[in-house]
């Protein structure tokens, strides 16, 4: 995978493309991005049969993206996902009942990019992770979302595994 350094940034990030200029809103970064399409509700069953939604919406128009993840229709994350003026990046901030992460957002060869670092409560015991997910757009009604490990320098790594199994899925745009 490339460098973070050398990628164009959705939402809020900053851009090494020539000739535009950077994007003042969330809307602006999504355009040129060509972004628009992760808006929705997208689903997923793992092999154990548990069904995922994971819910992109505009919650304020132009500006903020809400976040909702379920698990078998229990919402268990909640976050939004804007543009930092300051920063000229997009970033997002994620809650559920164990902990909180933060994200920054990137679209590298057409995957959006996000970067996770947070801290989690697990049986009493605080962890911080971190990782990379990417979104890939198949067609209009299929995604593909993969999750990496980061290297040390905090570069978009190797395809992390859980039980000797890639993490690699497919998610279906969900009809309503």
């Amino acid at each position: 995978m490339k460098k973070l350094t050398s990628l164009i940034i959705f939402v809020g990030l900053a851009f090494n493309v020539s000739g535009q200029e950077e994007p003042k809103n969330l809307k602006e970064a999504m355009d040129a991005a060509k972004a628009h399409w992760i808006i929705g509700d997208w689903e997923t069953k793992n092999a154990d049969g548990t069904t995922w939604v994971v819910s992109f919406k505009w919650a304020v128009k132009d500006g903020v993206v809400s976040l909702q993840v379920t698990r078998d229709g229990e919402t268990t994350n909640q976050g939004v996902i804007g543009f930092d003026s300051a920063s000229g990046k997009v970033v997002g901030k994620t809650m559920s009942g164990r902990g909180v992460s933060d994200s920054e957002w990137t679209v590298v060869d057409g995957k959006l990019i996000t970067i996770v670092k947070g801290v989690r409560n697990q049986e009493g015991e605080i962890n911080r992770y971190s990782h990379a997910r990417s979104r890939r757009k198949v067609d209009e009604n299929t995604m593909e979302t993969v999750v990496h490990n980061l290297t040390a320098t905090g570069e978009v790594g190797e395809v992390a595994e859980r039980d000797g199994v890639k993490r690699i899925s497919k998610w279906n745009r969900k009809k309503p």
